[in-house]
């Protein structure tokens, strides 16, 4: 049965590491308003390449916030297949769909995880500098991070 995707608004292909003729394909529809005031946005996704493909309509309050879910439950559903897919020169597992921090339990908790989450960057940055001072290795892999992002 085809799926229908609508009017599709972002492509991304991935691959499996170990098997070059694998593609994985995510397509993201473009969100449909509700079709009454009180209803929710959805945001047709697609996820072929995997096998069996995956498609739901994701659920939002608004136009964002559906995109928002749809890159989420993408990332979940990629990351449940449990097989080493890359993402152009990326490293197995990196996606390039990141994880949100949700607000669910107010915006309390939410700035108290993204202080910390900026805390933790902080601390890495400073121990990624002084092991780059001390060991060649660190400073190699550094550096070909740095290539890898452009």
């Amino acid at each position: 049965m085809k799926k229908r995707i609508g009017e599709p608004i972002a492509v991304r292909r991935y691959g499996v590491q170990g098997e070059s003729d694998r593609e994985i394909v995510l397509i993201i529809g473009k969100p449909i308003p509700p079709g009454t005031p009180e209803g929710d946005w959805c945001c047709p996704v697609l996820i072929a390449g995997l096998g069996e493909e995956i498609f739901n309509f994701v659920e939002g309050v608004d136009a964002l916030q559906t995109l928002q879910l749809a890159q989420t439950f993408a990332r979940s559903e990629l990351e449940a297949s449990k097989r080493p897919i890359t993402w152009g020169d990326g490293e197995p597992g990196h996606l390039g769909l990141y994880r949100p921090i949700l607000a669910d339990y107010g915006l309390w908790f939410q700035r108290l995880i993204e202080y910390g989450y900026d805390l933790a960057i902080e601390a890495v940055g400073h121990v990624a500098v002084q092991l780059q001072r001390r060991d060649p290795r660190v400073r190699e892999t550094i550096e070909r991070a740095r290539t890898q992002r452009g």
